[in-house]
């Protein structure tokens, strides 16, 4: 019993570490995963762990089902996976089958692949091991259609009656199979682990380890199956695994236009505008004494500043801190901006959002009702000046057509765009929705400019500092030149003109 009892916690620490990898790819943006569940309700008998890839993701969904063994005194072939363990249970192969149909029936519009995990390997002299391929461990082409006489069309027979299969669904369950066996032993698995984790700015000494697998079970006794990066955020903040800051190369700049904030943290770099703006003492206002030095004194000194920080320091993470209009916000991430290797931290209302965040998989910018991208909504048809709106706080449409139709200049269309979510103070919950933001607004900005064969381009924006410092960051080849627009409630004022 004793011994039972042993076999089986070493499976789990080993499955929960093998659960925690893939977790950690919620970090990773390049993976594109959604989220990942652990001890999937809905995935039939591979539920040890799923990987979701976000919707518009190349990556197939993968369904692992894991296999620990505490000695190397057994092997799979194709008879096995075939074999009932006991008389009257279900064979491994049969499980992967009705978990196959399962899962295809709730998402056929996703490519789905399951693999079995197994530091036990393939039997040598099997006819089916030389149709598994060196690529990805699936089974070759040739095995669903290999011809009855041959060692491998007796193998298909075999699996095909188990399953009682039609072809064609036989030939898909197939190429959906993944063999992952003669995997790590559970050294080279908290090696691998312990990678991912240095790589990713995590304490990964033997005690981190124990607490990650630790994580993972906790989630699976709590019944918290799909994890997103929120979660997974939050439990390694919880538990001490980030490693100290000083680890990850970083600069702090304070970016002031409207009054002085005390911070906790002492900044590298300083900008203070305030001087520049107009108004009492104290807060400052949104116009600047003499217009003109939006791009003739304030973006030649941010541009400066950049060139500092890449001169001077290794760092690509910068913190930036302090009150400031929003046109600030915009020039400040257009200079540290994403095609140069930056991200940026900013702090919106107590909460530190970072430009690296993963997408929300449920927030979308949209054009307004009644709008048509990408014509936008015509106005004077000419010209080559186009304007955008974005609403995220409140409605802005009114105020911008207002002030457009006031204009001397000929402005061809305007478009309005805003999220698919409530406007208000809290449209934007977290960072992966500014994320969103500023990728969306680009992409229809983009498509918008292109089809006016815009040369100038004004953007009108009403929301938090977050989501003008994210466009800002993002909003590269979009137009030839991005006329950023102040408001000054009431009305607007050209602010920085970015090229």
């Amino acid at each position: 019993m004793a011994n039972q009892v042993a076999a089986r916690l070493k499976g789990d620490d080993y499955q929960h570490l093998y659960a925690w990898w893939y977790v950690l790819e919620l970090l990773m943006r390049g993976k594109q995963v959604r989220c990942v569940t652990v001890e999937d309700a809905l995935a039939g008998s591979m539920d040890d762990v799923t990987i979701e890839h976000e919707a518009d993701a190349s990556a197939a969904d993968e369904f692992h089902q894991v296999k620990y063994h505490v000695d190397q005194r057994g092997v799979y072939s194709s008879t096995s996976v075939i074999a009932p363990a006991k008389p009257g249970e279900t064979s491994l192969l049969e499980k992967f089958w009705r978990s196959w149909k399962l899962i295809r029936a709730r998402r056929p519009e996703r490519p789905v692949l399951l693999y079995l995990v197994s530091n036990w390997t393939w039997d040598a002299d099997d006819a089916l091991r030389p149709l598994i391929e060196g690529e990805h461990n699936g089974i070759k082409e040739e095995f669903p259609v290999a011809e009855p006489r041959t060692c491998a069309g007796k193998v298909r027979a075999q699996w095909q009656q188990a399953l009682k299969a039609e072809d064609a669904d036989f030939a898909a369950f197939v190429r959906s199979l993944r063999f992952r066996l003669g995997f790590d032993c559970t050294a080279d698995l908290v090696a691998r682990v312990a990678e991912r984790m240095e790589h990713l700015g995590l304490r990964s000494d033997t005690p981190a380890l124990v607490v990650a697998a630790g994580i993972v079970r906790c989630w699976v006794k709590r019944g918290v199956q799909a994890i997103s990066r929120e979660e997974l955020e939050h439990a390694i903040m919880e538990h001490g695994l980030f490693l100290p800051d000083e680890r990850e190369q970083r600069v702090t700049v304070y970016l002031t236009t409207v009054k002085d904030q005390k911070f906790e943290i002492e900044p590298d770099y300083a900008i203070d505008w305030k001087r520049y703006f107009d108004g009492s003492p104290g807060p400052r206002g949104h116009q600047l004494v003499d217009p003109a030095l939006w791009n003739t004194v304030l973006l030649p000194e941010l541009r400066d500043l950049e060139a500092r920080v890449s001169a001077e320091t290794a760092c690509r993470l910068v913190r930036a801190r302090g009150l400031s209009r929003l046109s600030a916000w915009f020039a400040f991430g257009h200079c540290f901006s994403e095609v140069a290797r930056y991200t940026i931290e900013v702090d919106q209302q107590g909460k530190l959002w970072r430009t690296d965040a993963a997408p929300s998989p449920d927030f979308r910018v949209v054009p307004a009702d009644g709008q048509r991208w990408p014509d936008g909504e015509i106005l004077d048809g000419e010209g080559t000046t186009v304007a955008i709106g974005i609403s995220v706080t409140g409605e802005i449409d009114g105020d911008v057509r207002k002030y457009l139709s006031q204009r001397t200049e000929h402005v061809a269309s305007l478009l309005l765009v805003r999220p698919n979510k409530e406007l208000g103070r809290d449209c934007l919950r977290g960072a992966g929705d500014a994320v969103v933001l500023a990728d969306g607004v680009k992409e229809l900005a983009r498509g918008f400019a292109k089809r006016w064969s815009a040369r100038r381009l004004l953007v009108f924006y009403f929301g938090p500092l977050s989501g003008a410092c994210f466009i800002g960051h993002r909003f590269n080849a979009v137009c030839r030149d991005v006329q950023i627009m102040e408001s000054l409630q009431p009305g607007y004022a050209p602010s920085f003109l970015l090229t």
